[in-house]
């Protein structure tokens, strides 16, 4: 079965291939994120506060594991020099 480019399958694989080109950037750009509902709007926000949450302690968790380094490395300077 030969089908005509101009056609309706046609019309469909220029879409896709458009799609395609526009990247998923641009295709995200055109989904509704607005909450529908009381439930969507609080379940967001308490989605926003743990992300925010979740920032904070990944920044004091690498200044943690910086400051171990640190002292490692100052510990490895010390006995090198034969001060302590």
């Amino acid at each position: 079965m030969r089908v005509d480019a101009r056609g309706e399958s046609g019309a469909a694989l220029r879409e896709q291939i458009r799609r395609m080109r526009m990247g998923p950037e641009r295709e995200r750009a055109s989904v509704d994120l607005t909450p529908v509902s009381a439930y969507e709007a609080v379940t967001r926000q308490m989605v926003e506060g743990l992300a925010e949450d979740l920032k904070e302690i990944k920044g004091r968790l690498n200044g943690l594991l910086w400051m171990v380094a640190g002292a490692i490395v100052l510990d490895v300077v010390i006995r090198v020099a034969g001060v302590g």
